[in-house]
């Protein structure tokens, strides 16, 4: 018994002097400095990395907050929106999403060090989600972001998201490049352009911030998340993004033909299933009010039918070519557009009821898609920003 209990007392003395000791060298590494040597053994290259690309870009990054008032008298007065942004030029230029200034009576920004500017709306394009602000900058003081070529981009490579959550100041979330998607709507019977699809986490408030690269160069501009999704969120690639800043600096607006009609390509799939006379190209299955295309006499379809799950409006005239270039695909429609402007006369090359037939049309400016208006907002956006409108032609 007196063994055990010398025993005892040995290992709770053992474990005293263990904990003071402990104590002690902690005391002492504080006491001589020597913390930084310790912090530096945990440090992995990829931590130094977000480290570095951090410091850098949150001085390029601001925190975003649209005022709206309300229209009516009884509603209520005042809401906040708050979103993100970058500094894309030393002269004051911010890219941020529509969604997060659209309708705001007030936009003010908040910079890295706390310095408070109003903006001013250069202008806002709703079908990319962008809008272009510009604050009146100290000369010299503020970096601006280094912009990067998203087209040069790689599944699994990893991106850094640098925004303000639900308004917490200039916080960093990272993870990899997980494919290039689209946004679609309900019927998928729109044509858009892809987007970078992201595990990187994104929240309410990080809209309109930068997604970046290992180099610190702003390859995306985070846009939106998926209802219901976990690790996946959309970005904005930044060649995109160049464009249409530059034709918002220029006409405050981004200026695209107009033809008025939406479809889906048909594929090999749907010719084989279905007993209808059809070609390979964009099947019209809707067609705008008073656009040329309405004008000139397309038809869209009216016989609604899904197919392996997939749904479909068949009946429709097919656009096989423009000015006698093939658009069977959509990359193929998308090479067409991309050459294409308003005012500008084109010929269709349309198949209808098993015969093709020319047709002229001159395109017009597409009309601004209808945006809607904003309620009183509380101090946190909705969940799920609003994605790209319909893309159309």
């Amino acid at each position: 018994m007196r063994k055990h209990v010398l025993e005892n007392r040995t290992h709770t003395i053992g474990s005293w002097c263990v904990r003071h000791l402990l104590v002690a060298w902690v005391s002492l590494i504080v006491c001589t400095g020597s913390s930084q040597s310790f912090a530096a053994e945990l440090v992995t290259p990829e931590e130094m990395n977000n480290v570095r690309v951090y410091k850098k870009m949150s001085k390029a990054t601001v925190l975003i907050a649209s005022a709206y008032v309300s229209s009516h008298h009884i509603a209520q007065g005042r809401g906040k929106g708050i979103g993100s942004g970058v500094l894309i030029d030393e002269g004051g230029s911010i890219v941020t999403n529509a969604h997060v200034i659209v309708d705001a009576a007030k936009i003010m920004v908040t910079l890295h060090d706390g310095l408070r500017l109003p903006a001013d709306l250069v202008g806002m394009d709703l079908e990319t989600d962008l809008a272009l602000l510009h604050v009146a900058l100290p000369k010299g003081k503020y970096p601006h972001a280094k912009l990067g070529d998203s087209d040069k981009l790689e599944v699994g490579q990893k991106v850094i998201a640098i925004g303000h959550p639900f308004g917490l100041a200039f916080a960093l979330s990272s993870g990899v490049i997980s494919g290039f998607g689209k946004l679609l709507e309900t019927h998928q019977e729109v044509f858009q352009d892809q987007i970078i699809q992201t595990t990187t986490p994104i929240n309410p408030g990080n809209s309109g911030g930068p997604l970046v690269d290992s180099e610190d160069r702003v390859i995306g501009i985070n846009t939106a998340i998926l209802m219901g999704a976990e690790n996946i969120a959309f970005a904005i690639p930044i060649n995109a993004v160049k464009s249409v800043v530059t034709a918002l600096q220029t006409h405050g607006r981004v200026i695209r033909p107009w033809l008025g009609v939406k479809g889906k390509f048909v594929t090999e799939d749907l010719r084989n299933l279905i007993a209808l006379p059809l070609a390979n190209g964009l099947l019209i299955v809707d067609i705008d009010d008073g656009s040329p295309a309405e004008k000139v006499g397309l038809q869209a379809g009216a016989l609604s039918v899904v197919i392996e799950e997939e749904p479909w409006v068949l009946g429709g005239d097919i656009i096989v070519a423009i000015n006698g270039q093939d658009v069977k695909t959509a990359e193929q429609y998308k090479k067409a557009l991309q050459q294409l402007q308003a005012k500008q006369t084109i010929v269709l090359t349309v198949f209808r009821g098993g015969e093709s037939y020319s047709v002229s049309v001159k395109l017009e400016e597409r009309p601004t898609q209808p945006y809607s208006k904003p309620q009183p907002k509380t101090e946190v956006p909705p969940l799920v920003p609003q994605a790209f409108p319909p893309a159309g032609f």
